[in-house]
């Protein structure tokens, strides 16, 4: 049962922090505590998720919303100018702009882009970002094994400090955006 609970965790770890849970779960899936395959569908299932999400509440809600919140309005118009100016490049590489990750499937939704245009570069975006995540994530899990291995009897401290480190930024983050978007 609590492994299921570890991949619901990488869920919604990655849908609100995305990157930095994909490594460490593919780090720990190089370990063998997860399931490689898993933690990659999971990633890429999950992303691919969280962008539809903003795509369509821009679709739906996001003018409301961003009038609402100054902050995400200022991203918002920089973002509308790069996808006016180059679309297809901003459409596969948002995700790796930090600070523009969930921003961008808004104003996309918010534009004349085409659903089913955003779902085909979304998917090859997310694909993207898998493969250089999970590459990531392999290589410090490589470099973890091979130069790390006289502390191997603690790693599972170790990954659980990370872990729980993680979750506690993760909830710290959320409470203060939620903080800024009420005063």
């Amino acid at each position: 049962m609590h492994v299921i609970l570890i991949y619901i965790g990488i869920f919604f770890g990655i849908f609100l922090e995305g990157e930095m849970i994909m490594i460490s779960s593919i780090i720990a899936a190089h370990q063998g505590y997860l399931n490689l395959w898993l933690v990659v569908a999971i990633g890429i299932t999950t992303t691919y998720f969280a962008d539809c999400f903003y795509f369509f509440l821009g679709r739906k809600q996001g003018k409301d919303w961003l009038s609402k919140n100054q902050k995400f309005k200022d991203k918002a118009a920089i973002v509308d100018r790069r996808i006016t100016q180059y679309p297809i490049l901003i459409f596969l590489t948002y995700r790796f702009l930090y600070g523009f990750r969930t921003i961008t499937p808004l104003v996309i939704g918010m534009s004349n882009t085409k659903t089913i245009t955003f779902l085909f570069f979304s998917g090859i975006s997310t694909l993207i970002w898998a493969a250089a995540y999970c590459t990531l994530g392999y290589m410090f899990g490589e470099l973890i094994k091979s130069e790390l291995s006289h502390i191997e009897h603690i790693e599972k401290y170790i990954i659980g400090f990370i872990a729980l480190s993680g979750i506690v930024l993760i909830v710290i983050n959320h409470l203060r955006k939620q903080n800024n978007y009420t005063s």
